[in-house]
């Protein structure tokens, strides 16, 4: 199965938040592109903070998905939770989905990587320096080394795909 991991990055690096939307707001279409990839897969994954955020806002688009909610304990009857990233994408694969989207959060996108099932990043880096963001991080020893395969201006926001290098 083909994950792709779709996410909003600071000028500095850092994961812009979920809890983070009353500081900034990144412009709509650019906050949009992780549903647009999810539609396009017709499935999304996300830790249980992002869910809570973004259900009762977006509860018709989240009807026509496959909903995945990473979290150690169920969350709710309409949603499957997932307790790792093998087990959201065990579950997607018995569903006969061929690519899953992962929106958030920083432990759901380190969960992915850290088991190295991010074969696609997508990345809108914004034009804003923040504090308390998350990282996206590997486990220790494991490096995952991705090629740039498309870069484009959106206004003040670069909008990234990278590519997981064959190992």
């Amino acid at each position: 199965m083909k994950v792709q991991l779709v996410a909003n990055l600071a000028a500095n690096g850092q994961l812009i938040l979920a809890a983070q939307s009353n500081a900034y707001q990144a412009p709509q279409e650019i906050s949009g592109m992780g549903f647009a990839k999810a539609i396009e897969c017709g499935n999304v994954i996300m830790g249980l903070t992002t869910y809570q955020m973004f259900a009762p806002m977006m509860k018709e688009v989240l009807d026509t998905l496959e909903v995945v909610v990473m979290n150690p304990e169920d969350t709710e009857a309409d949603v499957y939770t997932a307790k790792s990233a093998e087990d959201a994408i065990a579950y997607l694969e018995s569903k006969g989905f061929a690519k899953a989207c992962v929106v958030g959060g920083t432990m759901t996108f380190n969960s992915f990587l850290g088991a190295g099932l991010a074969d696609e990043l997508f990345f809108n880096l914004l034009p804003v320096v923040i504090n308390g963001g998350g990282v996206l991080e590997t486990v220790v020893g494991k490096t995952l080394e991705y090629t740039l395969a498309d870069a484009k201006p959106f206004g003040d926001v670069a909008i990234l795909h990278f590519v997981r290098n064959a190992e």
